[in-house]
């Protein structure tokens, strides 16, 4: 464990990482470094992404193996179509599709993006987006038709699809929330939820949890952030600590929404925690039952955090809000960072350490997502966003004051999901510098590279990405150069 710090920059993460290699449990990390080298033909985009039944087929990047495909498709094609398969799921994530099926897609940009909206269509190229753009993507990804530029304009029209199409922000909205190990101190019966569950069930839950008594119980997420109220679940830690919190020995029931990762639910498991899926939760009686055996069960020798260990803040999901946390900055330099923990990079190193050189550079900063959680630890001034589209939100308000120009960039720490993708290839699509820290599945075709720079730079925007997990000092200097 000599190289711990590679792994989180938290001493209290460091110190259960700690405990669990020496109680032999198995974490996100063992998989991780167990899964070294993952497949570079992935990584690149040169491995075939269409549905069809004859392959996988791969092409070697280094030009001494396969170069084309069984039906002979080249890297190009091949990368370009990995790039529309991303892309196409990133849009099916955001997508409400609840209540009548034939109620289609409903398009509506705020207001103050529909100009630049129109301007990037136009410039793209086809017919106006709609619904059909899915069907299209789908359709190009049935079999190998289209070649490598057509492509990636079908996958920048999702881009902004995803973003015309994404859920608005109640007009009038703040919830606060509270993150850090230091709500697992003092003794209670604890229950973990991890995954999505509504909104009317952690209410329901925190409601019945605060009316029990010797012993005390509580609820706490695992790095989602579960709207409960008038506040979010409290954030016990970061998504990518979330494993580490079940091994403490401080959890007693795992409830399991959807979007729980498998590993969090097997680990429960392994150390004889109670795991419940989501729609068990409704039995309360059951529920608190089995966690208060689980309690009574504990070692009492478990790690006991100092309860100071507590971040704070209030997320601004509206647009006056977000328009209030924004004009509440000093400075005329603002820089959306924001993102999901990712085990390329030492967690909390990559948001903390750039948070602070862009402040030291002059930037206010708005965050989103783990980056947010991260800051909110380390007591980082920033204004925190809405877990997804806090992006977008706070790109509308900056144009509707007419101070889009202050925003020196968009910088996406880790991507948690293809939805994360989609959204930072709208975005760029708009007219905005966008940056992602993480390697893209790009690299395996130059020509696929030059063709997204060449009509991202014909709408006046920009997605850098790396070949490598981006380091702070580079994507500084991304974020302060002209």
């Amino acid at each position: 464990m000599e190289t711990i710090h590679f792994k989180t920059v938290d001493p209290v993460s460091q110190e259960l990482l700690r405990g669990a290699s020496r109680r032999g449990v198995e974490l996100n990390w063992e998989r991780y470094e167990k899964q070294q080298p993952q497949d570079g033909f992935l990584r690149l985009g040169l491995s075939c992404p269409y549905g069809c039944m004859q392959g996988p087929c791969r092409i070697d990047p280094y030009g001494r193996g396969a170069q084309r495909g069984i039906c002979g498709l080249d890297r190009d094609a091949m990368a370009a179509a990995f790039l529309l398969r991303l892309t196409l799921q990133g849009l099916w994530e955001g997508l409400d599709l609840s209540g009548s099926p034939r109620r289609g897609i409903e398009i509506a940009w705020p207001a103050p993006l529909e100009k630049a909206a129109a301007a990037a269509q136009s410039t793209i190229g086809g017919a106006p987006l709609a619904a059909a753009d899915i069907g299209e993507s789908a359709a190009l990804l049935s079999r190998p038709s289209a070649d490598p530029e057509t492509l990636v304009r079908q996958a920048i029209r999702l881009g902004l699809l995803a973003i015309g199409s994404a859920k608005r922000g109640k007009s009038a909205a703040t919830l606060g929330y509270r993150v850090g190990y230091g709500l697992l101190a003092k003794e209670a019966v604890t229950i973990a939820v991890a995954g999505r569950i509504p909104e009317t069930l952690a209410k329901a839950l925190l409601k019945a949890a605060a009316g029990r008594k010797n012993p005390k119980v509580r609820l706490v997420s695992l790095g989602d952030w579960l709207p409960a109220g008038k506040s979010f679940l409290p954030i016990v830690c970061t998504s990518g600590e979330a494993e580490t919190v079940v091994a403490s020995g401080r959890i007693d029931l795992l409830l399991a929404g959807p979007g729980c990762d498998p590993g969090l639910a097997t680990l429960a498991a392994s150390l004889n925690i109670p795991v419940l899926k989501g729609e068990q939760a409704s039995a309360e009686e059951e529920l608190f039952a089995q966690a208060r055996r689980a309690f009574d069960r504990r070692d009492p020798g478990s790690f006991a955090p100092d309860a100071a260990l507590v971040g704070t803040g209030s997320a601004a999901l509206g647009s006056a809000e977000v328009q209030a946390g924004l004009k509440s900055a000093s400075s005329s330099k603002i820089a959306l960072l924001g993102g999901s923990d990712t085990l390329f990079q030492s967690l909390g190193h990559l948001p903390v350490e750039l948070a602070k050189a862009l402040i030291g550079e002059g930037h206010a900063i708005a965050s989103w997502g783990d980056a947010a959680l991260w800051m909110a630890k380390q007591e980082i001034p920033a204004t925190t966003l809405a877990p997804q589209d806090g992006p977008l939100a706070a790109v509308a308000s900056l144009a509707a004051t007419g101070s889009l120009t202050s925003l020196t960039g968009i910088c996406f720490t880790g991507l948690n999901a293809c939805r994360d993708l989609t959204l930072a290839l709208g975005l760029a699509a708009l007219g905005l510098k966008v940056a992602v820290a993480v390697p893209l599945p790009l690299w395996g075709s130059a020509a696929v590279r030059t063709a997204l720079g060449t009509i991202l730079a014909a709408t006046g925007g920009s997605l850098t990405h790396y070949d490598h997990p981006a380091q702070g000092e580079e994507l500084l200097a991304w974020f302060v150069r002209a």
